[in-house]
């Protein structure tokens, strides 16, 4: 069996794989000689190849992402995961470019979770990058809608606080096509393909796409384990890579199933036999338990329908101290919709000349939503021995929230002058098999091993030569989606693994 050998091998191109291969590349060296690193970095999806030109884009991704809801987003989803990317800058060419960074409560959270010493002041510096290399800014005006400015201006009146949503966009002419995983074709949303992919091959990182990794090759040892290498398989052929140090970033999922593949997890898990026991590989997921969105019909329309707004104010509601059970809203007035949506909207007549004419006139612009989110629900998602996901836990406090946010959503939909308004008080069911959104910590940070799998410095509690970073390592969700926060945490951790493991 062939074999490469490098310095580090990172497996995963999606949002943390790329920034740790140009930090780890610009600043690090081989501890032994000084020398440059030899970095490989390894992506089971394509390499759609061209220069960063935001507002334009390059020509095969042009000619690739469509724009088109049955076009080629779909091809690039990992099979049962449809919401995660398979490809060179993985889930950061797919996301909605919302830019929620961390909150001071959701770094409470982390610290208390676990034990973690990721501070507002540890994280600042990361904070700070990823908010200048994103382009994080706030929604602009000229694309606001009469409808969001509508929100904003009831809900101030009701004694909300509220905030103008941050993007991460350059050169976008918001056609508002960038919505359920529909890639840009013009490369205005902020993702890690334009951004650190140019800088680590500037610095001589090799890339290698349409490689899966079968597993971590561990060699175990009186309970303990140490990583020596990655069995790898491309084009049909197996070979082997071979490396000082492996950085899994794989998403929160794969992270943890390529664990597992290789033998390291519960020892209850009915996969491959387990060499190196950890109870919390794949177990302590958080994330956002999906909840329906408060729709309102108004008399006249509220947008002009030219521009797509994918963004415009939001809202945080804490109804306790600690921030647990902590809701976000947000308003979306005045958008048009991909023609599969506008079709299905709750006020769209059922069919007939009726759902025609709604069509046809644009009427989902006389419509509008306040989407409801618990970003701090009670719940936890748990890989079971068969390798399903489970939801568990006390809901109460998530079931309690959710209502309570609906008669918020309507208050201010009431306000608004709403001829109708969507039902309230539909029964929401938190079964073991509900999905949701934003998930991370499956291979959880913390001081602790008995209660995580890395250590604060992303090192493996188990495995000598094997670090983690990704989403499966954050403790806690955070108040929004995790895209900006998790590369926050990964210009932080790069920072953490230079210091200790590639100094001379």
């Amino acid at each position: 069996m062939a074999v490469k050998r490098y310095d580090v091998a990172i497996v995963g191109a999606g949002f943390s794989g790329p920034i740790l291969a140009a930090k780890i590349a610009e600043d690090g060296v081989n501890p032994k000689t000084g020398e440059r690193l030899k970095i490989a970095l390894i992506e089971a999806g394509p390499y759609l190849r061209g220069g960063p030109r935001p507002g334009y884009g390059s020509p095969l991704r042009r000619k690739v992402f469509t724009n088109l809801e049955d076009g080629s987003a779909s091809a690039f989803a990992w099979p049962r995961e449809p919401y995660l990317a398979k490809l060179v800058g993985g889930s950061s060419l797919h996301w909605g470019a919302a830019a929620v960074l961390p909150t001071r409560a959701d770094y409470l959270h982390w610290q208390k979770e676990t034990g973690v010493d990721w501070t507002e002041e540890n994280l600042r510096t990361g904070v700070a990058e990823i908010r200048r290399e994103f382009n994080i800014h706030p929604f602009p005006d000229q694309i606001n809608t009469r409808g969001n400015q509508l929100f904003y201006e009831v809900a101030q009146k009701m004694g909300y606080e509220l905030k103008r949503s941050e993007v991460a966009r350059r050169n976008c002419i918001y056609c508002g096509f960038c919505i359920d995983r529909i890639m840009c074709k013009y490369d205005s949303r902020s993702n890690t393909l334009v951004t650190y992919i140019p800088r680590a091959e500037k610095q001589g990182v090799e890339i290698l796409p349409d490689t899966y990794v079968e597993k971590i090759l561990i060699e175990a040892k009186g309970g303990r384990g140490i990583a020596r290498g990655l069995a790898c398989r491309t084009d049909g052929s197996n070979y082997e890579i071979q490396a000082d140090q492996i950085i899994v970033s794989c998403g929160y999922m794969n992270t943890s199933l390529l664990l597992l593949r290789s033998g390291y997890g519960p020892k209850e898990w009915r996969g491959n036999s387990i060499l190196v026991e950890n109870a919390n590989v794949g177990r302590n997921i958080d994330g956002h338990p999906p909840v329906p969105a408060v729709s309102g019909w108004f008399d006249e329309p509220l947008g002009d329908g030219e521009l797509g707004s994918v963004g415009g104010y939001t809202m945080i509601h804490d109804s306790r101290p600690d921030a647990e059970g902590r809701l976000r809203l947000s308003a979306s007035f005045g958008s048009p919709q991909l023609p599969s949506e506008a079709a299905l909207h709750p006020f769209a007549p059922l069919y007939g000349r009726e759902h025609k004419r709604f069509m046809r006139e644009q009427g989902v612009l006389r419509a509008g939503a306040i989407s409801l989110s618990v970003v701090k629900p009670s719940g936890r998602w748990d890989v079971d021995p068969n390798g399903k996901r489970l939801y568990r836990g006390d809901h109460s406090l998530t079931l309690q929230r959710v209502q309570e946010g609906r008669e918020i959503a309507r208050g201010i939909l009431e306000k608004m002058g709403a001829r109708k308004i969507t039902p309230i008080n539909i029964p929401m069911n938190m079964t073991p098999q509900v999905r949701g959104q934003h998930m991370v910590g499956s291979c959880r940070a913390g001081v602790d091993r008995k209660t995580s799998v890395v250590n604060p410095y992303f090192e493996s509690h188990d495995v000598d030569n094997l670090l983690i970073c990704d989403g499966s390592v954050i403790p806690r969700v955070t108040s929004g989606n995790t895209g900006t926060p998790q590369a926050s945490v990964t210009v932080f951790a790069a920072g953490r693994i230079i210091e200790r493991h590639f100094k001379r």
